[in-house]
């Protein structure tokens, strides 16, 4: 399968997702429900998802409500304890760092109007 019709596999089967993540350049698989919209990626792929049409931000976790997206493979770590974070409360997640003797690096990007501001 080619690039493009991997991408239009990928953008088909999640759209109408309640919650999306995307880990390193598997944020450039998501198409057109990046245009436009604040994420990140890998950094050596930030140019290329720029040229997509995205908002490309300098963090590690960038969460923009329904999409949340994360630069290199490590930072799907981050991006995991986010989600434990925004959908369990901070209290959980910091439990889940320590279990795995974790420290999370950089703050999380919110999106101006992203519910998620309110939790944790």
């Amino acid at each position: 399968m080619d690039r493009e019709a991997k991408r239009g596999a990928i953008a088909e089967a999640v759209r109408g997702a309640k919650l999306l993540g995307s880990v390193c350049t598997g944020t450039m698989l998501l198409g057109d429900l990046v245009v436009g919209r604040p994420c990140t990626t890998f950094w050596a792929a930030k140019d290329d998802l720029k040229a997509r049409g995205a908002h490309v931000v300098d963090s590690r976790v960038v969460d923009d409500g329904d999409l949340i997206t994360a630069g290199g493979v490590t930072c799907g770590i981050d991006l995991g304890l986010w989600l434990v974070e925004r959908l369990f409360g901070i209290e959980t997640a910091l439990l889940a760092q320590k279990i795995m003797e974790y420290e999370r690096r950089g703050p999380v990007w919110l999106s101006r109007d992203n519910p998620a501001q309110l939790v944790g």
